[in-house]
């Protein structure tokens, strides 16, 4: 049953329930005729069973018709006219069969009896006796007549073989109008079938694919075509969104190549010149200084590349630390003041004492990027703002420099990009700033307010205490 296809399934299961239903109504026909076949049967012994009462009423025991006469039944069904012990006063045939039996009798005498006789080797027929009793001139008596069943039995079978004929037929054409019925409720099944096959993995990515035919109608099938449209326009967003990962990966790794080949290339020539042996002591110094210092980028480009791949993947890791937002600007600003002073440009902080849980060591990477891009692409003095203000905590880092430009605002996060300001240059500063801001559940934005600004908003939910004074350094 499990093998055989969704139509005949439908088909068998229309078939068992019609027999079911045809069956039972054959049952009931059935029995409304028998049961009208016998009282049909009754009704023509009641009337030949008046006609020898009246009979007997006229006439006397010695009036009364013999074995020999032919007026009281002239078919061949038998008539009795019985003493109250059971002997026969009169008969139309068979007078020496006994037709009742001694408690049929009794019951007989008082009441009227229907009995079935079985047929047997005096009497081949099987009947239907129905016996009476009469009172004439001070006497009793038993009126008996009798009635074939035989007949009643043909006529009953004959009915049933044209019902189970009838039956049969009924059931066999409505299997081939359930065939085809289910055939066509499964018509819109087929066609979605038909056009999903014809779907191509690139029509799935395609603005231009046509959906599936669906149904108007709300039903099963409509539900259907509407559910299997919404999937593949799922599919196709997700395989369109991998292409789009796929080729921001190549051009991830292109670009990393291309940023990674330069340092490589200048250590490799750095160490080509000190094994040539025509170096002096002061030029292999400061080859050796130039190779710690392509090798120190070599290393924090490596170290930032890393970073970006675990956040792509999800698997970068926070620390759980108690962080005074005031102390944390703080100590960024510290790092970089010493730069700052030697360009005559000065950091400013201006913070309340809010606490936060956050990953302090990646906060601190990710502001001191800031703040290093504000010293080289700004100008003029920088500033490290952190507040508390409704459901975030922002932490902005802005200079008083030419801002970001519009193709670059329109485009901020966009790896190895060139710069904000000037245009020269690649990085990954603003993306790893991302990443780690996302990482803490906020989102980063950027603005040209007098300068440019960059804003870390961090929810709510990590912050533990307020404390609203704002302090400056």
């Amino acid at each position: 049953m499990s093998r055989l296809p969704i139509r005949w399934k439908l088909t068998l299961a229309f078939a068992l329930g019609l027999t079911v239903v045809l069956t039972a109504v054959g049952v009931f026909l059935h029995a409304q005729l028998s049961a009208n076949v016998d009282a049909e049967v009754e009704r023509d012994l009641r009337i030949r069973a008046g006609q020898l009462r009246e009979m007997v009423m006229r006439s006397s025991i010695s009036e009364l018709p013999t074995t020999d006469s032919e007026d009281l039944e002239p078919d061949e069904t038998i008539a009795q006219v019985l003493a109250p012990a059971g002997g026969v006063v009169a008969a139309t045939t068979h007078a020496d069969v006994r037709l009742l039996t001694p408690e049929q009798l009794r019951a007989a005498a008082s009441n009227e009896l229907f009995v079935d006789r079985p047929g047997d080797a005096m009497l081949d027929e099987s009947l239907r006796i129905f016996a009476m009793p009469v009172q004439a001139r001070g006497e009793s008596f038993i009126v008996v007549v009798t009635d074939s069943l035989d007949e009643r039995a043909q006529t009953l079978a004959s009915a049933l073989a044209v019902e189970v004929v009838g039956l049969a037929a009924a059931l066999i054409a409505s299997c081939g109008i359930g065939y085809w019925v289910a055939g066509l409720a499964l018509r819109p099944v087929e066609t979605l079938r038909q056009r999903a096959a014809a779907i191509s993995g690139d029509d799935l990515a395609s603005a231009k694919r046509a959906p599936l035919p669906v149904s108007p109608v709300d039903d099963e099938i409509g539900r259907l075509g509407r559910t299997l449209n919404d999937m593949l326009d799922r599919i196709g967003r997700a395989q369109a969104a991998q292409k789009d990962a796929l080729l921001q990966q190549r051009r991830f790794l292109a670009d990393a190549s291309h940023q990674l080949r330069t340092p490589l290339a200048i250590i490799k020539a750095e160490v080509d010149l000190a094994q040539s042996g025509t170096t002096k002591d002061n030029d292999l110094r400061a080859t050796m200084v130039s190779i710690g210092e392509e090798t120190d980028r070599l290393t924090g480009l490596t170290e930032e590349l890393l970073l970006l791949a675990a956040a792509d993947e999800e698997r970068l890791t926070l620390s759980s630390d108690a962080v005074n937002l005031h102390d944390l600007l703080a100590d960024v600003a510290e790092r970089s003041r010493g730069r700052a002073q030697l360009e005559g440009r000065t950091i400013t902080v201006q913070s309340d004492q809010s606490v936060i849980l956050a990953d302090q060591q990646r906060l601190e990477y990710a502001l001191s990027n800031l703040v290093d891009n504000a010293l080289t692409h700004g100008a003029g003095s920088v500033e490290l703002i952190g507040q508390h203000t409704g459901d975030t905590v922002q932490i902005q880092v802005r200079d008083h420099g030419v801002g970001f430009t519009d193709s670059y605002l329109a485009h901020p996060f966009v790896r190895f990009a060139p710069t904000a300001s000037t245009g020269r240059g690649s990085g990954l500063g603003l993306a790893i700033v991302q990443a780690i801001t996302e990482a803490h559940g906020g989102v980063v934005s950027l603005s040209n307010d007098h300068g440019a600004a960059v804003t870390l908003s961090l929810p709510a939910e990590y912050l533990i205490s307020i404390v609203t004074e704002p302090l400056r350094r």
